[in-house]
């Protein structure tokens, strides 16, 4: 028993005597743990002077330098935003394109040691973007479906990342107008027409020199049929760029289309000074005045721009609507004729020529409003014409409501027998 004791007592000795031995240790390692290492200098002036070296670099487009310059800034002070920023723009703007692997590599790593700058959601938001670009153009160029499938997937990830990162980068800083006109054009590719403009709007309301949105927005104003602001974003897009003179001849058709023909006329007007030899010019002017009841006056700009341009299809068919509407039918046939002459295939021809037909039917009922045969059968005519627009998808729609309108006075087949059997007559013909 006392051998069993004695040998107990060794055994706790020996563990007591371990437990004793190590911690002392335990204690200077804690002491250690405990105990800050002095955070390295920084040196300032050394940071500065390799700032202002890559910048000019920067400046100068000489990249290479400028990432060297850069890079020693990041090594002396790791946590420098500012070198972030430029080194990034460096590699996106380098002419090797492998450089575009370490922009996205620091991207990434400034969002963690910034995540609030939304700078670097913005630069990141947009390697993304071009990843996505360049999915999709090898997703078009892929002969196999199924492999074209697989990158087509791959570019809508990349499109919805890059979409996260400018969201979260407005989130940070609501007047990043880059992120803005980014994500219209994201929404504008997924066909949301409506939320990039919405978008685009914002981006001009922070800064209404941003010339890529207005672009933008003038396009979206013009396939919704929202004249008043299209007039107003190509007024912008005059302003920013003088040089260019679409901007100022939309300017004052589409102030034509919401009516404003003084200010219209007085934009053509110097549009047809500074450009006498573009027949658009007077075209455009040709319709204000049309649209202002000068049929007239509208005719010789007509005329002028005939005689620079006679092979405008569009030409000829604003000349026939101008003749329609002065109720000179035959003259407006001619010009329908011309039209097609031109290019057959062109929907608005067919347009004009439903409503010169209908016009003239129209002008046949009588005070009453009573519609007889001869009238209805002038209007299944004009819907037979208009069917021919709905080949061109520009003015299929036109065609449509033109269609539409008329179908309640179209005449049944009971009555066309019946016209044809009393009157000897075809109806529709």
């Amino acid at each position: 028993m006392r051998r069993i004791f004695y040998l107990s007592m060794f055994i706790l000795f020996l563990s007591s005597g371990i437990f004793i031995s190590c911690a002392p240790q335990q204690a200077q390692t804690t002491v250690q743990s405990e105990t800050k290492q002095p955070e390295p200098q920084i040196d300032s002036a050394q940071v500065k002077m390799y700032l202002s070296f890559g910048w000019e670099n920067y400046k100068n487009k000489q990249y290479s330098r400028a990432i060297e310059q850069f890079k020693k800034v990041l090594e002396l002070d790791p946590q420098n935003e500012k070198a972030h920023k430029l080194l990034a723009d460096c590699y996106l703007h380098h002419p090797d394109p492998t450089y575009i692997d370490s922009a996205f590599a620091l991207y990434q790593n400034a969002i963690k040691k910034f995540p609030d700058n939304a700078y670097f959601y913005t630069g990141l938001g947009y390697i993304y973007q071009r990843q996505w670009a360049s999915l999709t153009k090898d997703a078009l160029d892929e002969p196999d479906s199924s492999k074209s499938a697989v990158l087509k997937q791959k570019a809508t990830d990349m499109e919805d990342r890059a979409l996260e990162n400018f969201l979260k980068a407005v989130e940070l800083n609501e007047k990043d107008v880059v992120s803005y006109n980014s994500i219209g054009k994201i929404m504008l590719h997924r066909g949301k027409l409506d939320t990039a403009m919405d978008w685009f709007e914002k981006a001009t309301a922070i800064d209404s020199n941003n010339t890529t949105a207005w672009e933008y927005l003038a396009k979206l104003y013009e396939a919704r049929n929202i004249n008043d602001k299209a007039a107003v974003a190509y007024g912008h897009l005059h302003r920013l760029n003088p040089k260019n003179p679409d901007y100022l001849l939309k300017n004052g058709q589409y102030l034509a289309k919401t009516g404003k023909f003084d200010e219209a006329t007085k934009i053509l007007e110097k549009y047809i000074t500074s450009n006498p030899d573009d027949y658009r010019g007077y075209q455009y002017m040709g319709l204000a005045l049309a649209a202002d009841g000068k049929h007239r006056e509208a005719l010789e700009q007509f005329k002028k721009a005939e005689k620079i341009n006679p092979n405008s299809v569009k030409l000829m068919c604003d000349i026939a609507v101008n003749y329609k509407d002065m109720k000179k039918y035959s003259s407006a046939e001619k010009y329908v004729s011309k039209a097609k002459s031109i290019d057959s295939n062109y929907g608005y021809i067919y347009i004009v020529e439903g409503e010169i037909i209908q016009d003239k039917a129209m002008d046949k009922v009588p005070a009453s409003g009573e519609l007889n045969m001869d009238v209805k059968c002038q209007f299944l005519k004009a819907t037979k014409i208009y069917k021919k627009a709905l080949r061109d998808e520009n003015w299929s729609a036109l065609a449509r409501s033109k269609l539409e309108y008329l179908k309640p006075y179209i005449p049944t087949k009971e009555e066309i027998a019946a016209y044809k059997f009393i009157e000897g007559k075809s109806c529709g013909e």
